[in-house]
């Protein structure tokens, strides 16, 4: 082929040369080619910035409340506002803070909903989401893992602990399933089982729930 007719195409990143010939360029090759490779970079890009996010998520702060305390002081404290504050905490009162009270700490938020499904509980979506599930407590003013079906959940994705903490064993409840045979399965106890899933009668259990066995 004639050198002189040859239009090179370089990638510097990956130090690859592409060579097209004029009919290969009026005909497209060269362009899908490019395209593809405009694509797949834009894919690198979007992974590495999804890591370096996660990476970056922000360790839980908390305050514990001391006499004196007020939401002004604290807001001025930590360099935040009082409805931050109370975004982040919700259910408090402002003016009946009690001593030895914790409160979360704000930082800039990212939230993502999850609408409650039959067998979900602040522990099962915490493991789901890789949040800690105190704070997916505090951030809907939460007392226990009860929730209810239907109701909309806030997931405070800025405290997302990525590959930080051990992987939680889920278990989806099928028919048939009953707790001694998840416990026997997943060689845990029954006071475990009940207790990762906030369960207080033993029966019950639904087919299509989501349990935290491990």
């Amino acid at each position: 082929m004639d050198p002189q007719a040859q239009r090179n195409i370089v990638l510097a990143e990956a130090e690859h040369t592409f060579a097209f010939t004029p009919a290969q360029m009026h005909n497209g090759c060269g362009g899908a080619i490019m395209k593809r490779i405009t694509f797949a970079i834009i894919c690198v890009l979007l992974v590495s910035l999804a890591a370096a996010a996660a990476a970056d998520a922000a360790e839980p702060k908390y305050h514990v409340i001391i006499t004196g305390d007020t939401l002004h002081k604290l807001a001025r404290k930590y360099d935040t506002t009082v409805v931050e504050f109370l975004d982040f905490n919700p259910g408090i009162t402002p003016d009946a803070l009690v001593v030895g009270q914790k409160l979360l700490v704000p930082i800039e938020p990212l939230w993502s909903y999850h609408v409650v499904q039959p067998g979900d509980n602040a522990s099962s979506l915490a493991a789901a989401y890789k949040v800690p599930v105190e704070t997916l407590r505090s951030a809907n003013g939460l007392s226990n893992d009860k929730l209810t079906v239907g109701e909309t959940i806030r997931i405070p994705i800025h405290f997302y602990l990525g590959d930080s903490q051990p992987e939680q064993v889920i278990h989806k409840v099928e028919i048939g399933d009953s707790l001694y045979k998840i416990a026997k399965q997943y060689k845990v106890t029954l006071a475990e089982l009940m207790e990762w899933n906030s369960i207080e009668d033993i029966d019950n259990i639904i087919a299509g729930q989501t349990l935290i066995v491990g």
